[in-house]
């Protein structure tokens, strides 16, 4: 069928201001009561901090007071602001950590003074009530809120699980304040403390949002770290994840003739273990490789970025090799951020080495796609994002890059596998301890989980009955860790095709170390044979990586937003997929493979019977805009399947420090049945005259004027990458020939921040039949 450019997405009229929801009243406690027992908590709180102040070494004053606020109800910035208090923390549902530079509390003071007083004549209730009816109580942190989740999973729950002569390499993150003096002093105490103990400060590092130390110490010194106010959180550093090593190479003879990339192809930037860029068949494709920090070199000691640079400049080795000629696609630029061991240095911190490695990767060779086949074995998703994640988020937004990161994978399920048998497989891929790794909580970043390609079968198995088959093609590869994402959004985004494991019943063993259960890729070590047969989520990653790559050299001028929302709208999953692991609520695919495996085809142009419109866009903070959908006659009337699929990305600013991750949310609603100005009227904000004059803000009865979406909107919402799709079969005729889609920016703590958030949004008219749907879509937005 004959391509077809992308329609543009038409967006009528202008933006006019979202109809918000209003929230709940007080909690009728007695103020009078509740008022002195805050006072008290806050006397307490101002004499035990200048205690401290009057102990601490050094003749500088620190001016700050930190104090945890645990609520009953919200507390708007704007609230805490009226109170001299500045937010540095939302933890859980409860807590708030905020700042004040008054060291004696005395606004807060003073009004809760008067909050428990006696009630002002004309007035209803207790002084300034809508704040302190919404606190619970004013406390401060203890050591034990201060360890991280890394430590916890090693077994420090508590400061008296330390052994005082153990050695710790940890991570310290201090309290992102503005002023600078304040935290340089907060610095120059924690080091202190530090070099009492006998440790040693290696390095800093202050990103947008945070503010960490990397510090070798004692656990006796460990233990007076958790016990300093100066000190938010205390954890280990991130501890990368690598599949192990396939012992099957493949070694080809004789190469088919080797045709480099153009040397102004799109680069992309790997972030791994370095390149071996004297590969015979990486000739022409490496533009540059570098460490971070320099003294790492570039070589790939480690074994791993090598094979992932190749799939990520080819797409497919094993398509190649059949071929008369290889001609990688794509250049390559290394950032080799891991040792010989697979580890980071002990002097930076990770986010550190992400940010220099991401700029140059940028700066110097114009990567706006990069790969991160690593993750943190520590850490999995679920608590607060990490600072990893955060790092990526907040650089996809500046940069406007790609960034594909593998989901991470699960070794350790042999022992069960031998207890309890091969029919736990696929659902221990779900259990909580096998969540994806980070910095798959990177909001922003496209996570790519694995589809095991192949049963893992070989010719020689055809006898051996304890050669056991766990996943079939398209089902989860069995070591692929799954989501959900940061607050149960839709994680991974992607899936691609990353291998398989079989169970050696002789061995009682989970095993991928053979050809038929990895995907073709390059050997780092090409002296002993130029090709090799990996396995995992490593692998999958840059495959879609390439798929990026592909959709920017055809879009140059488009933002990452844009890629993001095409390969969102292309993708679909396998039916074994769906027939293996879908129960009853029908979402587990979502959590194994995110939306599906994306084809580059269909992301890069339409047919006669498949059309996309798109477009980039902006929209100011709480604001919406409405896109019309054409529907043609033959698509509302021909029998058979057919779907409206709407794809959004957008890259929203982000705090792990807050509860709301991300300040500001997206989401998209398709409306049919409706004209223009009904839904327009429908979703704007009326003004207290017009509610008096109609009887009310206009409502739509009933819920057919709704596309039924899937995904429901709660699991698209989630995230940045937004894809659902409306499925019909019969006679669609009775709700028009014009559908609109109704994009909102709702600002969360981000809405006095940033003005306007940036996006994308596609929309797919598809039918089974072959209708020239194209051309009747065509002629209506031309017209």
């Amino acid at each position: 069928m004959a391509r077809r450019p992308h329609l543009p997405l038409r967006r009528l009229e202008g933006e006019l201001n979202r109809r918000k929801h209003g929230h709940g009243g007080g909690s009728g406690r007695d103020h009078s009561v509740h008022g002195r027992e805050l006072v008290a908590q806050l006397e307490e709180i101002v004499g035990r901090t200048a205690a401290q102040a009057a102990e601490a070494d050094g003749t500088v004053r620190d001016p700050t007071i930190l104090l945890r606020i645990r609520t009953d109800g919200p507390l708007s910035d704007e609230a805490l602001d009226a109170n001299d208090l500045k937010v540095l923390e939302q933890r859980g549902d409860d807590a708030i950590i905020v700042l004040s530079t008054d060291p004696r509390l005395g606004k807060l003071q003073t009004k809760a003074s008067q909050y428990a007083g006696p009630i002002p004549e004309r007035q209803k209730g207790p002084r300034h009530a809508n704040f302190f009816e919404a606190v619970d109580a004013f406390d401060e942190l203890d050591p034990v809120d201060r360890i991280g989740g890394a430590l916890v999973q090693d077994g420090i729950v508590t400061p008296g699980d330390i052994v005082d002569s153990d050695q710790f390499l940890l991570d310290v993150e201090l309290w992102d304040i503005d002023e600078e003096l304040t935290r340089e002093l907060h610095l120059d105490r924690v080091e202190r403390k530090v070099r009492e103990f006998g440790g040693e400060l290696l390095s800093r590092y202050r990103g947008a949002g945070m503010f960490v130390m990397r510090v070798r110490v004692s656990g006796a010194g460990l233990r007076e770290l958790l016990a300093m106010r100066e000190i938010a959180w205390i954890d280990l550093p991130p501890m990368s994840d690598f599949a192990p090593d396939a012992g099957a190479d493949l070694v080809v003879d004789q190469l088919p003739r080797i045709e480099g990339p153009p040397g102004d192809s799109i680069c992309i930037g790997i972030i791994d273990s370095g390149i071996n860029a004297a590969h015979p068949m990486l000739a022409g494709v490496v533009a540059g490789a570098f460490g971070v920090p320099e003294r790492l070199g570039s070589d790939d000691e480690k074994r791993h970025g090598t094979a992932v640079a190749a799939l990520a400049s080819y797409g497919s080795v094993s398509g190649q090799i059949r071929q008369d000629r290889l001609t990688p696609r794509f250049r390559i630029a290394s950032a080799k951020v891991v040792d010989a061991r697979g580890h980071f240095v002990d002097e930076h911190t990770v986010p550190e080495i992400m940010e220099n490695a991401i700029r140059r990767l940028h700066g110097e060779f114009g990567c706006r796609v990069m790969n991160i086949s690593l993750a943190d074995i520590n850490r999995t998703v679920g608590g607060r994002p990490s600072h990893w994640a955060m790092t990526l988020d907040n650089l996809i937004r500046e940069l406007g890059i790609i960034v594909t990161v593998s989901a991470g994978n699960i070794v350790d399920v042999s022992n069960r596998i031998r207890d309890e048998g091969a029919g736990i497989y696929p659902g221990y891929l779900l259990e909580a301890g096998h969540r994806l790794y980070e910095p798959a909580s990177s909001i922003s970043s496209l996570v790519v989980g694995s589809l095991a390609h192949s049963n893992g079968l070989m010719d020689s198995d055809e006898e051996d009955a304890d050669v056991v088959v766990l996943a079939e093609a398209g089902h989860p590869s069995p070591f692929s860790r799954s989501g959900p994402g940061f607050n149960d959004c839709i994680k991974p985004d992607l899936a691609e095709y990353g291998g398989t494991a079989v169970w050696l019943g002789y061995a009682s063993t989970l095993s991928a170390d053979r050809p038929s259960c990895g995907v073709l890729t390059l050997n780092p070590d090409y002296l002993r044979g130029l090709m090799e047969y990996r396995h995992g989520t490593s692998f999958a990653a840059p495959v879609a990586a390439f798929k990026a790559a592909v959709l920017l050299e055809e879009f140059p001028q488009r933002s990452g937003n844009f890629i993001r929302a095409l390969l969102g709208l292309s993708t679909d999953h396998p039916p074994e997929l769906l027939a293996r692991v879908t129960s009853e609520k029908g979402r587990e695919h979502y959590r194994h493979a995110g939306y599906g495996v994306a084809d580059v085809d269909l992301a890069l142009s339409s047919e006669d019977g498949r059309v996309v419109m798109a477009i980039e866009d902006d929209l100011e903070v709480d604001k919406f805009a409405v896109y019309e959908v054409p529907i043609p006659t033959d698509f509302q009337t021909t029998s058979g399947k057919r779907h409206i699929k709407v794809s959004l990305a957008f890259d929203p600013p982000v705090r792990s420090s807050r509860k709301d991750y991300f300040g500001i949310t997206m989401g998209y609603v398709l409306v049919r049945g409706k004209s223009a100005e009904e839904v327009f009227d429908r979703f704007r904000k009326w003004t207290k005259d017009e509610k008096e004059a109609a009887g009310g803000a206009l409502k739509f009865e009933g819920n057919s004027w709704k596309c039924e979406i899937h995904p429901i909107a709660t699991m698209r919402e989630a995230g940045s990458l937004q894809v659902g799709t409306f499925k019909a079969q019969q006679d669609i005729s009775d709700y028009g020939d014009r559908y609109y889609l109704v994009v909102r920016c709702e600002g969360r703590w981000a809405a006095k921040l940033v003005r306007r958030q940036t996006f994308a949004v596609a929309v797919e008219l598809w039918h089974e039949a072959d209708l020239p749907i194209y051309q009747q879509v065509a002629l209506v937005l031309n017209a």
